[in-house]
């Protein structure tokens, strides 16, 4: 296409330093925001939109680059072998921010972390065993975020879910401040500190960073919390769904004080040869935090279900192969005051139209 040709070319007309690339299995979306949240405490700031495919974002985002525009900050979605090449056709980042390493895409991820210059930057967490692999790869610096003080050059503390919010105390050296983080989940609090180790190779002060992190906003669609019907809560995180990111929202749904705990699960889709295994891991993860009710979608899904039945989940708490009309009609059945349901799919599965629904009664 003319728009990614122009889009090359024109990526050349600024310095790589301009570049900073975001990637990983899970997180990618909040890290992007945040870490263009606390750029903008020091530049003009671009970054790719949430709601547009990866590869669209990346085009669109480069071609509306100007001279006023000192940092733009991209989400790198790798969900086909060889889809880097394509991203480093049309620019070559300074600086990487992994947010998870994943397997399945390490030869990818391996690329982007190779181009990195002697002068720029690897920012990875310190417990992400892949990461660490590809960090081997890279001929700039290698910076740790985590909750580990020795080997993390920032780290958080006293990380707490309570009353649909997260906090945390952000720590760098001497210096802590405490972050109230708009954005659900414990998992989200290291999207924060990449985002804030960002921040300080841009030697943005942590006072500032920590202003940046409490003014993101909630993402549509993203664990949004909304009222449900006769008293219950939603949690919407209908954007997308992988393997991580379904296992992080359970944790999420498993923080929250509640009477019942429900899920709603459509199927992962782009998984290839291991879509059999990866829903029959979520199922085990269901089975091990013992949710009080789940429904199932169509497709893939019904992998879960399977699973779920051979590890003797009860019969009475799941039902399966149900159409979006029908996830709907059961939620306003059972949902009541104190329940907290978390509504999880991709955006091709449609389980917004069952949240739209559902919360508008």
């Amino acid at each position: 296409m003319f728009k990614n040709y122009l889009a090359g070319k024109y990526s050349k007309l600024y310095p790589r330093e301009t570049f900073v690339a975001v990637c990983g299995s899970a997180g990618k979306t909040a890290a992007t925001l945040a870490a263009g949240k606390v750029l903008s405490q020091k530049y003009k700031t671009a970054t790719t939109n949430p709601y547009q495919e990866s590869t669209a974002s990346v085009v669109s985002t480069i071609l509306k680059l100007n001279p006023t525009i000192k940092k733009a900050v991209f989400e790198v979605a790798v969900k086909h072998p060889g889809q880097m090449d394509f991203y480093l056709s049309l620019m070559q980042p300074a600086i990487v921010l992994i947010t998870r390493g994943e397997k399945e895409a390490q030869d990818d991820m391996l690329k982007l972390v190779e181009q990195i210059p002697a002068d720029g930057a690897l920012i990875i967490g310190f417990d992400d065993l892949v990461g660490k692999k590809l960090a081997e790869a890279c001929r700039g610096r290698v910076l740790y975020f985590g909750e580990d003080p020795q080997n993390c050059a920032i780290w958080a503390g006293n990380i707490k879910t309570e009353d649909f919010h997260t906090s945390f105390e952000l720590n760098l050296g001497v210096e802590r401040v405490k972050v109230n983080f708009p954005l659900l989940g414990r998992h989200h609090v290291y999207c924060a500190m990449a985002a804030a180790l960002l921040g300080v190779l841009e030697n943005i002060p942590l006072t500032k960073i920590k202003i940046a992190l409490e003014s993101l906003t909630p993402l549509e669609h993203h664990l949004q919390i909304l009222e449900g019907p006769n008293g219950s809560t939603i949690l919407d995180d209908t954007l997308a769904a992988t393997p991580l990111s379904v296992e992080r929202a359970i944790d999420t749904l498993m923080q929250i004080p509640a009477r019942r705990r429900v899920l709603a699960l459509g199927e992962m889709k782009d998984l290839d040869d291991l879509s059999d295994k990866m829903h029959r891991q979520i199922a085990q993860k269901i089975y091990k935090e013992k949710l009080d009710l789940v429904f199932l979608g169509t497709g893939e899904a019904l992998i879960v279900a399977d699973e779920l039945k051979n590890l003797g989940f009860w019969e009475e708490k799941i039902e399966a192969n149900l159409q979006n009309s029908q996830m709907v009609a059961k939620l306003l059945k059972i949902l009541g005051s104190g329940d907290v349901c978390l509504i999880k799919g991709q955006r091709s599965s449609r389980l917004d139209e069952v949240v739209k629904r559902v919360k508008g009664n």
